[in-house]
Formats: structure tokens, C-alpha cells, sequence
């Protein structure tokens, strides 16, 4: 079924990841290709001063560069890096378009707004440092092959994605950069948090009895979500759950939810208005599931405490269908390599076959021509469609994540290199014989979620973060 033409900063969102997947932690699981993180946004009110006991002591001055005096003013100071005013206001031009299109009532107070890119600001400068002393790089062929995804999911060619950003006021530079940024701090996530996800056979059969239970109920969410500082005293706790109890109460009393949740959430989309969209309810912890399913639409939900903070929830609708499964229409190119010498040339064949997709080359020519699995090959690297458990997890997670259309970049599994080329996407009723490798996958994005939320916590708690105008702070700054 083809899309409606949307407005393109609209349609860029969701393919960039800031329309959500999950509800409970503030990062999506995403796909290392087409899918690029957002990352969270910490409220209004947070310590701007914040390194852990086991960081470096902080600074009595900030650490400017020598060069300042060829920028314009400093407003943050993280770790030994700065954002400027003119890096700010950017941003904060780029965030009020994207919620002109997709929510107005969302817009918060300019003086909110602005704290709030801020913080965003502060959290993705860490990430990247840390990408980048981790040695992470984006090459060329990987940035094209997202820059060409983003382009056939908003139905567009590359030029034409150029000149509607033109259109826009946004300079090809600066698209581009943002998007090697978000492909770097993604692949950082892989690394620190999903690949140390290991989830055992007992906890996965645990989970699928529980799914068969809760049978295909997906809810349609908005939410709010209040951070306990790290390693929290019971007082501290007990503050913070006061703030969300005020915080509910303000929206029972008719404020609107969505430009609430932009002014105080430090959910990932807080700047969407608190817009989760819709997530199976196997995906959310039990007793978030237990209290939704007690809710109306258009009901507000009690404050529910998560282990990084607490949560509100708005139930804009409900559903409850026959529980499905999605299967994508595949195609596939496979490079074995037995040591690593034939690695190394795997991988550079696999960058050779970038630049040719690149260049207009149809992917079933390639695949019959390099691919080394005779059964595709022949066929042009068809798989047909590919149900839950057909794939190894990781391949499995960034297909089903693919727009229909999209290439994936280089995947290692094994002792071999796979180019993953989504055609289509379907629906279909679970089989008994997938009820595992669905349980698997969902257990393993909700706790990816978890641990996400727990991680951009940590790292923000141990940098060195220095706010120099008042009007940027937190209220306890």
C-alpha cells in the first residue's frame, strides 16, 4: 500500500526515529541503517553541574577552547567541548518547524523549548565524544546508503530529498552531518547496550506463555516521564514522585497533555508532545500493561514508577486483534570469509557493492553476481517472505526495521558479510511455531529499552556539564 505524500520534515521524523517504538525507557530500539536515534530530553530542573564520584573532579572554570574569541557566545560547556548560541539557536529553529508540522498544540514557551533542545544538545555532544574515543566511523558508502533510504521512504530521489531541504532552509552540510552523528551514537548504543542484551531459553518460554495471554493488544500512547537523579535517596525519590503527582494533577485539571509533556517530560519525545504511537503491549513491562488495560480512551494514566523514574501515561485508543507477526519480503547478498584476511576482502567487496547500489545498479543484479549463497543468488538474492525465526537475531532485527525499499549497510554474522534489502512488509496471524521467536524479540527491545534509559543516564551523571547562562538552567541550577 503506497503513502500519502506528507510534509517532508513530518516523514524525515519518523525515519530518523523520532517517531517512537516503545513507551517505557526513552530510546527506541533502532536499526543501525534507517532508523537513527533522537536522543532524550532531560526536564527542566536537572542538576546542570553533574559528574559522578568516579569521574575526573570537575573543573573550577570551564575548559574553553583557546579559539573562543572566534565564536559566538558560549552557553554550555560539556566536558571539553562547547555549544554555542549560534549552534543553539539552530537547533531550536529546526525542533519549533518539526513541531509547527506535526503538533502545534506541543509548542512549549520559547524560554522551555530552548532549555529543553539544550539538554538534547548536552546529551548527544556526550554520546558522540564517546563514539568517537571508541574509535566508531562512518564511512561514505554507509552515510549514501542512509541518505538513500531516507530518499525512498519519503518516495523521493536523493536530489530531490536535497532540494526539499533547501526548500526548508536547511543546508545539504548540515543534514548530512546530523545524520553521520545520529548513525555514530546509534552504532554506540549497539555496542554498549544491545549486544550485551543476553536473554536466556527459560525467560523467553516464561515470556511466551505470557504473550499468548495477552494476545495482539496494542495501545496508542502519549506519555510523560519524571527522571530520579542517580543513585536517588529515598528523599530524593519521594521528591520526584511529588513532581509527577503535581504534574498529573495539572493535567486532570485540563491542561493539555501534549504541550505538558514538551515543558516537563524527559522522555525522547517530549518535544513531540509525549507521542509514543502504538506498542504492543508485550513490549511494556507487566504493570504498565495491567494499568493501561484498566483505562478508557482518552483516560490519564496513575504515576507509575519505572526504575529510572516515573511514568504518565494518556490512552489515546486500544486495541485488541488477532496477535500478529510481521514478515518482510527479503533479498539478500552473502560474502563468506574463513579467516581474516578474506574478511578484510570481504568487507571491501562489500563497499564495492555500496557504491554500485549507489550508482543505480539493481540489487538482484548484484546479488546474482557476488553473492555467495547459491540457493538466492540464482534468484537475485530472493528470499521470499521471512517470518520471525527464519534469520539469526541480529539480521532479523535490522530487517524487520528496514523501510520496504531500504538497503542495509555491511551486517558480520558469523563468518560472513550480509547486504539485507527489504521489499515489502505484511502482517500475518502467529503460528505456534513462532510464538518463540516473537516472545524473543520483544523480551529483547523491552529490556534494550530498560537499559538504554539507564545508560544515557549514567554517562550524563559522570560528564562534566556546565550551563553559563542563568536563563538555560534548571529551576535548582
Amino acid at each position: 500500500m503506497s503513502l500519502k505524500r506528507r510534509p517532508i520534515l513530518l516523514a524525515l521524523s519518523i525515519v530518523l526515529g523520532t517517531a517512537p517504538v516503545l513507551a517505557w525507557a526513552s530510546t527506541p530500539f533502532l536499526n543501525r541503517d534507517t532508523l537513527l536515534p533522537t536522543a532524550p530530553v532531560v526536564a527542566p530542573g536537572t542538576t546542570t553541574h553533574t559528574y559522578s564520584e568516579n569521574s575526573a573532579k570537575a573543573p573550577t572554570a570551564a575548559p574553553l577552547p583557546e579559539n573562543t574569541q572566534n565564536l559566538d557566545k558560549v552557553v554550555a560547556v560539556v566536558n571539553d567541548n562547547i555549544i554555542t548560541s549560534m549552534q543553539l539557536e539552530q537547533r531550536v529553529i529546526a525542533v519549533r518547524a518539526r513541531l509547527q508540522t506535526q503538533d502545534p498544540n506541543a509548542m512549549p514557551p520559547e524560554d522551555i523549548l530552548r532549555r529543553q533542545v539544550l539538554q538534547q544538545m548536552i546529551l548527544q555532544d556526550i554520546e558522540l565524544q564517546i563514539a568517537h574515543r571508541a574509535g566508531i566511523k562512518v564511512d561514505k558508502g554507509t552515510l549514501d546508503q542512509a541518505i538513500s533510504n531516507l530518499a525512498q521512504a519519503n518516495h523521493l530521489s536523493s536530489d530531490q530529498l536535497r532540494q526539499a531541504l533547501a526548500n526548508q532552509g536547511q543546508s545539504w552540510e548540515s543534514f548530512t552531518n546530523d545524520l553521520r552523528d545520529r548513525i555514530l551514537v546509534d552504532r554506540l548504543m549497539q555496542q554498549e547496550v544491545e549486544n550485551r542484551v543476553h536473554i536466556g531459553p527459560d525467560e523467553v518460554k516464561t515470556f511466551a506463555q505470557q504473550l499468548k495471554e495477552m494476545g495482539g493488544v496494542s495501545f496508542d500512547l502519549q506519555q510523560i516521564f519524571i527522571p530520579l537523579p542517580g543513585n536517588p535517596t529515598p528523599d530524593a525519590v519521594s521528591a520526584v514522585r511529588r513532581e509527577a503527582e503535581q504534574t498529573r494533577e495539572r493535567v486532570v485539571a485540563g491542561e493539555r497533555f501534549s504541550r505538558l509533556a514538551a515543558q516537563v517530560s524527559s522522555g525522547h519525545d517530549a518535544l513531540q508532545g509525549g507521542r509514543l504511537g502504538w506498542v504492543k503491549a508485550g513490549e511494556l513491562p507487566p504493570a504498565v500493561t495491567q494499568t493501561l488495560l484498566q483505562l478508557k480512551a482518552g483516560e490519564i494514566s496513575p504515576v507509575i514508577p519505572g526504575p529510572t523514574g516515573f511514568h504518565i501515561f494518556k490512552l489515546l485508543d486500544v486495541k485488541h486483534a488477532q496477535p500478529t507477526v510481521t514478515e518482510v519480503k527479503a533479498a539478500m547478498i552473502v560474502l563468506r570469509a574463513g579467516n581474516n584476511l578474506q574478511l578484510q576482502e570481504a568487507a571491501a567487496r562489500a563497499q564495492d557493492i555500496q557504491q554500485a547500489l549507489q550508482s543505480g545498479t539493481r540489487f538482484s543484479e548484484l546479488a546474482r553476481k557476488y553473492s555467495q549463497e547459491p540457493r538466492t543468488a540464482a534468484r537475485g538474492g530472493e528470499m521470499g517472505w521471512v517470518a520471525p525465526g527464519q534469520l539469526p537475531d541480529s539480521l532479523e532485527r535490522s530487517l524487520v526495521t528496514l523501510q520496504p525499499g531500504g538497503v542495509s549497510s555491511p551486517i558480520r554474522e558469523g563468518d560472513a558479510i550480509y547486504i539485507l534489502h527489504s521489499q515489502a512488509q505484511r502482517q500475518q496471524p502467529v503460528k505456534e511455531k513462532q510464538i518463540m521467536a516473537a516472545a524473543r524479540m520483544q523480551l529483547y527491545n523491552r529490556i534494550v529499552h530498560e537499559r538504554m534509559d539507564e545508560w544515557q543516564r549514567r554517562i550524563r551523571d559522570s560528564a562534566y556539564v556546565e550551563i553559563l547562562e542563568s536563563d538555560l538552567r534548571g529551576n535548582d541550577a
